[in-house]
């Protein structure tokens, strides 16, 4: 009878660590060095997200902040204006367009993102003022740190579509398989 037991609890061990959701890391890079910045995502079956509860893009001494967001569909972003002037936030690309007009310092404006796809966005004041919003509709996604290192949270085996964006126009899109034990991802983002 013990080793019954034994022996059901080892296949069931073996199967359930073959049915583990897993973590992808990888690294992102460009033709001239590492894609900082960059947005690796993966969609597939199964992997739909629920909206962001929480989503900030603020604007302070004249530069929004963060530079790059990932926020998951029907997501609402608040645009807080936490400077000592006046700003816009507009936008008229792809997933989104909109223009919430100017608003002081102390003021603060939302958006709800519905649309998968990229939202580049703009002040209308200040011409050099621009961040990026990727809208995606799964909940594995990164942003890559300076040296274009990134760690999507875990899958369950399968496969799925990679896609990686970097604001500089380049992108890569490729199928992955995940189970097992998954090397580290090298990725090359080019622009197409």
């Amino acid at each position: 009878m013990r080793l019954l037991f034994l022996f059901l609890f080892c296949l069931t061990a073996t199967v359930g660590a073959a049915h583990a959701a897993e973590s992808l890391t990888g690294s992102a890079m460009l033709p001239r060095g590492a894609a900082g910045g960059a947005v690796v995502y993966l969609d597939g079956p199964g992997l739909h997200a629920a909206p962001l509860p929480k989503a900030i893009v603020d604007q302070r001494d004249k530069v929004f902040t963060p530079h790059i967001s990932v926020v998951t569909r029907g997501t609402t972003v608040r645009f807080p204006n936490d400077d000592s002037v006046f700003h816009n936030v507009f936008a008229y690309f792809q997933a989104k367009k909109f223009d919430l007009g100017m608003y002081p310092r102390g003021a603060s404006k939302s958006q709800t993102f519905d649309k998968t796809g990229l939202v580049v966005l703009l002040c209308s004041i200040h011409s050099y003022m621009s961040a990026y919003i990727m809208v995606v509709d799964t909940p594995c996604y990164a942003v890559c740190d300076g040296k274009g290192h990134f760690r999507l949270p875990p899958v369950p085996p399968g496969i799925y579509t990679l896609s990686a964006w970097h604001e500089s126009g380049a992108i890569l899109t490729r199928t992955v398989t995940v189970g097992g034990a998954n090397a580290p991802l090298s990725l090359t983002l080019a622009k197409h």
